[in-house]
């Protein structure tokens, strides 16, 4: 008893903190899951079979429209689907493998997994006819994608093949992806899938197989053919001339195509993480179609992908974003695309497009390339036709399709995504010669009377691009109160960025540089006499005279510089400059006369009396300010530098030079 009035003293005394300890932890909420693959759901029976799918709850983009999923369904048997609830139609029975890759728009996590389902079928679907809906061309080769690339994430690259004509045969499948001009890899390969029993080949076999071709082709046809312009021929061509744009490829060798029948290759593509750090890129890929008949022509199909951060169908691309300044003229021609999908539940009538456009660029210019639905102009159009209207102003273009019918992606009855697509494709042209710095872009959409969905910002940059230059000039030394031009002439190399309109760094070096500095020692009368090639004189007087020469090397590792106009430009930097060779010749000089005459010098006698070479005897530094006029981004220019020394008994001098920058 005795402890029990402590013990109630100290548990009324705790602290809240230790009661804080008995009391459960808070449950923080779960962190969502993007790894969970799709559960897919087989319903209906044997007449009538449908797939759906159990996704995870989309997560909204903060201000952008409703967040909401599209679909890609392979089905196993070479057929395919962009529904959200499909219907299989399968012509034999089997075990089929059903591939969904669901993408979210407007969602700020990663798109499901996709997690093959196996389905058995114990006998044939007849519920109906599929019909793939594909080919847009009039080609026998297309290419489409169920999705953009983005980094980290897979896509599937869908090619489609057939035989219109009924001549074409078999023949081989070539893709051509990773683009020469990004310096990184794009895409690998996962998988490729084939359902009409395609094998794998390479591109050895079939330029060895064109060649062959091509050498009987002509053998058959004789000496008078042999001028090597044959179908063949353009195929290897083509092949060769692919190689050089893309670093990746894959070749699949397929069979016989019945005619109006439709074959279908599946690969599936990863998209590296590490590809392009500007999602507003544009990269390719290409497929082409080459006949075993070597007296058919190759079909080629490219396809034009945007790098995305985001799955958002309402984007707009720049063509060809790297620009080369050096080469571009007032006259370059920038190509925009503005795509746009109606993700609603009902079709629009009226599409507006609004698009800010940088003040570099001139909207007199602007031609229309290509449009989707294709549409007149208004202005010649009657009442209620569907029509296309173009507004410029000076800093904004407006493109706005009237009387159309665009369905929305929800609504009933639509089962083909790209119904609810459409584009518009322009060109615009620079107003002058701009400044060499990046410049960016972006478009509303307006569907109907609802909100405006803004795009992302299509960025136009310019390729850096290098700049050499020469220099050559003189120094004086204003601290020796010596304001001639000194020295032999100094010449060096300069290397900097290609006409920069911002602050730039470049690097120069000077070598070979000789200097000379003589020193007069004084002169002394001396009448002694003197014999020089048989003859006598008399020694008038002698002087001595101390020369220094020196070999430098002369390195700018750091100059910053900044183009105020494009007529002036400043910098400063530091240098270093090393003494090769320090070369010190001490030469006498007599003064010879004649005795009767000596006032009157006939004859001068040079004798060394020292010499003496240093290698490397010295490192000096110094700071120096610069300004140049002229044409400083590219061209001729004249420059004074002012040079400070910081170590070294080297006085401080001017600099003056003419430099041409190429």
């Amino acid at each position: 008893m005795k402890y029990l009035l402590p013990i109630i003293v100290l548990l009324l005394l705790k602290p809240d903190f230790m009661w804080a300890q008995s009391q459960p932890l808070p449950q923080l909420p779960a962190f969502p899951q993007d790894t969970v693959p799709a559960e897919i759901v087989v319903t209906g029976g044997d007449d009538s079979i449908q797939v759906s799918a159990k996704l995870r709850p989309l997560r909204q983009i903060a201000g952008a429209p409703a967040a909401f999923y599209t679909y890609f369904w392979e089905l196993g048997d070479g057929t395919f689907s962009f529904s959200k609830i499909p219907e299989l139609h399968y012509k034999d029975t089997g075990t089929y493998q059903l591939r969904l890759y669901a993408t979210n728009n407007y969602d700020d996590g990663k798109a499901p997994p996709t997690k093959p389902r196996a389905i058995k079928v114990k006998k044939p679907v007849k519920a109906g006819i599929w019909a793939s809906n594909f080919f847009r061309s009039n080609g026998n080769i297309e290419m489409k994608i169920n999705r953009n690339p983005k980094p980290g994430e897979d896509f599937v690259a869908l090619i489609g093949y057939r035989n219109i004509t009924g001549d074409v045969g078999p023949g081989s499948l070539v893709l051509f992806y990773n683009e020469r001009q990004f310096d990184r890899a794009c895409f690998g390969i996962t998988e490729k899938r084939n359902y009409a029993g395609m094998d794998s080949s390479s591109m050895d076999v079939l330029l060895a197989q064109l060649e062959g071709d091509n050498n009987e082709m002509l053998f058959a046809r004789g000496p008078a053919a042999g001028t090597g312009n044959t179908p063949n021929s353009a195929a290897k061509a083509l092949l060769q001339n692919m190689q050089q744009v893309y670093n990746g490829h894959t070749v699949m060798k397929f069979n016989t195509v019945q005619q109006a029948q439709e074959q279908f290759l599946f690969v599936t593509m990863h998209t590296l993480p590490e590809m392009i750090a500007d999602t507003n890129a544009v990269v390719s890929m290409t497929a082409i179609l080459v006949p075993d008949n070597p007296s058919l022509q190759p079909e080629a199909y490219t396809l034009e992908m945007p790098v995305v951060a985001s799955h958002d169908p309402n984007r707009m691309q720049l063509k060809k974003r790297r620009i080369n300044y050096r080469l571009m003229g007032k006259k370059k021609e920038l190509t925009y695309k503005v795509q746009f999908q109606n993700t609603g539940k009902g079709p629009a009538k009226k599409v507006a497009i609004g698009i800010a456009v940088p003040r570099q660029l001139n909207t007199e210019t602007v031609a229309i390339n290509d449009m989707s639905p294709v549409c007149i102009a208004c202005d010649s159009a009657y009442n209620t036709q569907s029509c296309i209207d173009t507004v410029r102003t000076k800093d904004s273009l407006y493109f706005v399709f009237r009387n159309i019918y665009l369905p929305g992606m929800q609504q009933d009855g639509v089962s083909d995504p790209d119904s609810t697509k459409g584009f518009i494709s322009y060109t615009i042209r620079f107003k002058k010669k701009p400044k060499k710095i990046p410049f960016s872009s972006s478009a509303a959409i307006i569907f109907d009377k609802n909100e405006p969905i803004y795009t992302n910002r299509a960025t136009a940059k310019f390729i850096k691009g290098i700049s050499p230059a020469i220099v050559a000039g003189y120094t004086f030394s204003p601290d020796k109160g010596d304001y001639t031009l000194k020295g032999p002439l100094q010449l060096g190399a300069v290397l900097a960025p290609f006409a920069p309109s911002r602050p730039y760094f470049q690097v120069e070096a000077y070598a070979g540089l000789l200097e000379e500095e003589a020193q007069a020692g004084g002169f002394t009368r001396d009448k002694r006499d003197t014999t020089v090639d048989g003859q006598a004189y008399m020694i008038s007087g002698r002087s001595n005279v101390t020369t220094v020469t020196k070999s430098s090397f002369q390195m700018v590792p750091l100059h910053f510089r900044y183009n105020i106009t494009r007529w002036l430009g400043v910098g400063a930097g530091a240098l270093a400059q090393v003494n090769i060779s320090t070369k010190t010749t001490t030469e006498e000089k007599a003064y010879l006369s004649d005795f009767q005459q000596p006032a009157v010098i006939l004859k001068t006698v040079t004798s060394t009396v020292a010499e003496n070479t240093a290698w490397f005897a010295s490192l000096n530094a110094a700071a120096f300010a610069d300004i140049q006029a002229g044409s400083v981004k590219a061209g001729p220019a004249l420059g004074l530098r002012y040079i400070r020394q910081v170590t070294g008994n080297t006085p401080n001098r001017f600099f003056v030079y003419a430099i041409y920058r190429l």
